[in-house]
């Protein structure tokens, strides 16, 4: 069942994350990412969080804002020591984190004309992969997101077998977006 998810889930959050998700916020350690899934909880208005549960269990989630510029720099700066704190104690444990700080200054990132209304995280447990969570969420997702936004985008790297998920689902790729570690494509779907 798809649920709207609260402070009480990060745990679980968390734990489908940081084993599902390549994300460079796994860098961090748990505390780190359950912070920032909290700031964005308490932030709230522009921000989407939903989870599939089956049998009280989160099988997967999905993240989104319609805010993605302004993403990372709010939990930033009300956090300031604490993720200076972090990104040193990453640095140190995966030296290859450098390289991705390195790309987001040469990167173009958010550019003139994107939305700012983005799928950020999508992730299903790898035990419940295949079995139709991922479209749940998605649809899930659209469903609040639809409430206030009538277009919305995401990134998928040019490799992720999700890509053809996303374009089963009506997305159109935006443009490609070179990066020194991947290519991936900003891809968009309208709501209406």
């Amino acid at each position: 069942m798809i649920v709207n998810l609260v402070k009480e889930d990060l745990t679980d959050v968390v734990r489908v994350h940081r084993n599902n998700l390549p994300s460079l916020i796994n860098f961090y350690s748990g505390d780190f990412i359950r912070k920032f899934y909290l700031h964005h909880l308490n932030k709230g208005g522009d921000t989407v969080l939903v989870g599939y549960k089956q049998a009280g269990e989160l099988c997967g989630f999905v993240f989104g804002t319609s805010d993605i510029e302004d993403m990372f720099g709010s939990f930033t700066a009300q956090n300031k020591l604490y993720f200076i704190k972090n990104t040193v104690l990453a640095l140190l444990k995966h030296p290859k984190y450098l390289l991705y700080i390195f790309q987001s200054f040469v990167s173009k990132g958010f550019q003139k004309g994107d939305s700012k209304n983005q799928l950020v995280y999508i992730a299903v447990d790898e035990k419940h992969k295949g079995s139709g969570i991922g479209k749940k969420l998605l649809e899930g997702f659209e469903n609040e997101m639809g409430k206030s936004q009538d277009y919305y985008e995401l990134e998928v790297e040019q490799n992720n077998p999700a890509l053809a998920f996303y374009k089963s689902k009506n997305f159109k790729i935006i443009r490609e977006i070179n990066n020194i570690l991947e290519k991936k494509y900003l891809m968009g779907k309208s709501l209406k």
